[in-house]
C-alpha cells in the first residue's frame, strides 16, 4: 500500500472534481470534499436538487458537458438499482458515455472515478469500453479510471464520508491511483490501493458482511426468544467476548479456504441447532453456516483452522 503523500501531481492540495447524480453518495461526496478545500461542481438530472445545492452555495452545471469541462476529476455516482434480480447499470453507463463524449475535445488528462455499487468486472468490462466509444480514445495516456466505493451509512452519509476507516482505490492505471490518491491525502486516513475488480468486490463483501451479520443477530433473537432469554442482554456482550467481534482480533476469521475446526465450534453448532428443532424453532442461517463450513472442509487443500472456544 502505498504511503500518503507520495502522489506524483502537483496540484494535491486543491482539485477541481465534478460529482454526476446528487443522491446520497453524490451530496456527501461533493459536499464533503468542499469541506477539504476542493473546487467541486455537480450534476444532477433532478433539477429541485440543482437549485438547493445552488442555494447551499456549491457550483452547479447546466450538462454534463459542462461539468467535465470545469473538472480535472468525474465522479459517478450513479444509482444502480436491483432490477429482477440483477444490477441496472443503465444510469451508469449512460452517463458514462456522456462523459465520454465531453472528454473528445479535451486536451489534458482527466481522471473518472466510479462510485457506484456494481458487480466485480463492471468497470473494466463495461464502463471503461464505453468512456473509450464515446471518447475515441484508449484509457492511459489522457484519461484514467478509477472504482471508488464508498462505505457510507444513508442517515450518516457526510460524517462517514468524512471519517473513513479506509479509503479504498481501485485503478485502472499507476497514474490514475496517483491522481485519485491525491485527492485523499487530507483525510488522513489509511489508503488501500488495488485492482478495480477487487475494490468492486471489497464493496460487495463489506454490505453482505453486514447484512450476514444483521440476519444473524435476528437468528440469535428468535432462538433467545424460544426458549425465554433476553436476546439484548446476550447480544450486548458480544463485542467483548465473540473473536470475531473484539477490536484486538479484527482479522480473525476472516480469510477465506479455512474451515473452523476444534473441540467446540462444529460440536456447539451442530448440538443447538439440533436443540432448537427441539423447541420448534429452525435456524436457517445457522444451519447454512455448517453446510458452508462442511464443504470447505472436504476440499482436500483446505488447511484446518483448529480453535478450542
Amino acid at each position: 500500500m502505498p504511503q500518503k503523500g507520495t502522489c506524483k501531481f502537483e496540484e494535491c492540495t486543491r482539485l477541481r472534481v465534478a460529482v454526476i447524480a446528487a443522491g446520497v453518495v453524490g451530496k456527501a461526496t461533493g459536499t464533503g470534499l468542499a469541506a477539504k478545500g476542493h473546487n467541486i461542481v455537480f450534476y444532477d438530472l433532478d433539477l429541485a436538487k440543482m437549485a438547493q445545492l445552488g442555494l447551499e452555495g456549491y457550483g452547479t452545471a447546466s450538462s454534463i458537458r459542462e461539468a467535465v469541462d470545469l473538472s480535472s476529476i468525474t465522479m459517478i455516482c450513479a444509482p444502480t438499482p436491483t432490477v429482477n434480480g440483477s444490477v441496472d447499470t443503465k444510469a451508469l453507463l449512460s452517463i458514462s458515455a456522456e462523459v465520454g463524449n465531453a472528454l473528445r475535445e479535451k486536451p489534458r488528462y482527466h481522471l473518472v472515478v466510479v462510485r457506484s455499487t456494481i458487480p466485480p468486472g463492471v468497470t473494466r468490462g463495461q464502463v471503461i469500453p464505453q468512456i473509450e466509444l464515446s471518447s475515441q480514445s484508449k484509457i492511459g495516456p489522457n484519461i484514467g479510471v478509477c472504482h471508488n466505493p464508498e462505505f457510507l451509512r444513508e442517515k450518516f452519509a457526510l460524517h462517514d464520508f468524512l471519517h473513513p476507516g479506509a479509503v479504498v482505490i481501485g485503478e485502472g492505471d499507476e497514474t490514475a491511483g496517483d491522481k485519485l490518491e491525491s485527492l485523499y491525502s487530507s483525510f488522513g486516513s489509511p489508503i488501500a490501493r488495488c485492482s478495480l475488480e477487487t475494490a468492486e468486490m471489497i464493496k460487495y463483501t463489506s454490505n453482505l458482511f453486514n447484512a450476514a451479520k444483521i440476519s444473524f443477530f435476528n437468528e440469535i433473537d428468535q432462538a433467545c426468544r424460544a426458549v425465554g432469554v433476553n436476546s439484548e442482554e446476550v447480544s450486548k456482550l458480544m463485542p467483548q467476548l465473540a473473536l470475531g467481534l473484539r477490536d484486538d482480533l479484527k482479522e480473525w476469521g476472516i480469510y477465506g479456504g479455512r474451515p473452523f475446526a476444534g473441540m467446540c465450534l462444529p460440536k456447539d453448532l451442530e448440538a443447538f441447532i439440533s436443540f432448537m428443532k427441539t423447541k420448534g424453532t429452525d435456524l436457517p442461517l445457522l444451519s447454512a453456516v455448517k453446510q458452508v463450513n462442511d464443504r470447505v472442509g472436504n476440499e482436500k487443500k483446505a488447511p484446518m483452522v483448529l480453535v478450542n472456544a
